[in-house]
C-alpha cells in the first residue's frame, strides 16, 4: 500500500479498508470513474498505482492529478508500479 517516507505504514485490512473513497472529496469525474471501476474504498484506491488508474476509461491526467494530491495532503500515496 503506498505511503509518503515518514508516514507510518498502514496494513492491509487497516481502518482505510472500511473508510469510503466520498470522504476524500473528489470531483465527480474523478468519483464516478473510481467507482464505476469499483474502486469503493480508500484501501481499495491505496491498492492501484497510477498506470491501473490511467486504464480507467474517462479517468485522464487531471483526474489522477487530484487523487494524488488528495491522498498527498492526508499523507498518503497510490502503489508504486
Amino acid at each position: 500500500m503506498g505511503s509518503i517516507p515518514g508516514a507510518a505504514p498502514l496494513a492491509a485490512g487497516g481502518p482505510l479498508d472500511d473508510i469510503l473513497i466520498e470522504e476524500l472529496e473528489l470531483g465527480v469525474r474523478s468519483y464516478n470513474c473510481l467507482k464505476r471501476a469499483g474502486i469503493q474504498t480508500i484501501g481499495d484506491l491505496l491498492s492501484k498505482s497510477e498506470a491501473e488508474l490511467n486504464a480507467i476509461p474517462n479517468f485522464g491526467k487531471k483526474s489522477i492529478d487530484e487523487v494524488i494530491e488528495t491522498l498527498a495532503a492526508r499523507g498518503l500515496a497510490l502503489r508504486d508500479d
